[in-house]
């Protein structure tokens, strides 16, 4: 395994990262993209909160289901206000001749996922830790409590499938 990360820090160096910096170095591992993508398709599960629950676990924390609330709470209105339609403005601009339309929809969707995600690290910043079972996967548990929101019919799939991001995200800090 490589001894840097995405950029020029150390890989341990991520437990110190930003949230945003920390979601653009694991989002850019080709396994942990593909697996929140699918999560985000399959389950509508927000990919910022996937990898904000993975930013708190690398800290060793976990989430209460109190405290899922408040961050889906939080980030509800962006997510929803502008995120989701720029999204689906994105998608919807194919086409040589919405190329460029295409990446300036792109542009301004990723900034209103910084906003979203500047949102969420500021109620993290003040959130206090949960406790957890001594030999927990903190992984896991964050990313089961924010997919407490899911309401569909696939549970145990979509159990494997967090199983799968958490196993992922956990092995690209280790």
């Amino acid at each position: 395994m490589d001894e840097k990360f995405v950029d020029d820090r150390p890989r341990e160096a991520i437990r110190d990262y930003s949230l945003w910096d920390y979601a653009l170095a694991v989002y850019s591992q080709p396994a942990i993209q593909a697996q929140c993508l699918h999560l985000q398709d399959r389950y509508e599960l927000d990919v910022n909160l996937l990898l904000a629950a993975g930013y708190w676990a690398c800290a060793q924390r976990c989430w209460s289901n109190a405290q899922v609330d408040e961050l889906v709470a939080e980030s509800a209105e962006l997510r929803e206000n502008y995120v989701l339609p720029l999204r689906a403005l994105r998608t919807n601009a194919t086409g040589p001749k919405r190329k460029a339309l295409y990446q300036a929809l792109k542009t301004a969707e990723l900034a209103a996922e910084r906003l979203q995600i500047d949102a969420i690290a500021h109620l993290l910043s003040v959130m206090p830790s949960s406790a957890q079972p001594d030999d927990a996967n903190e992984y896991e548990l964050n990313l089961q409590a924010y997919a407490r929101v899911y309401t569909g019919r696939e549970r145990v799939s979509l159990t494997t499938d967090l199983a799968e991001l958490a196993a992922a995200m956990a092995a690209a800090v280790n």
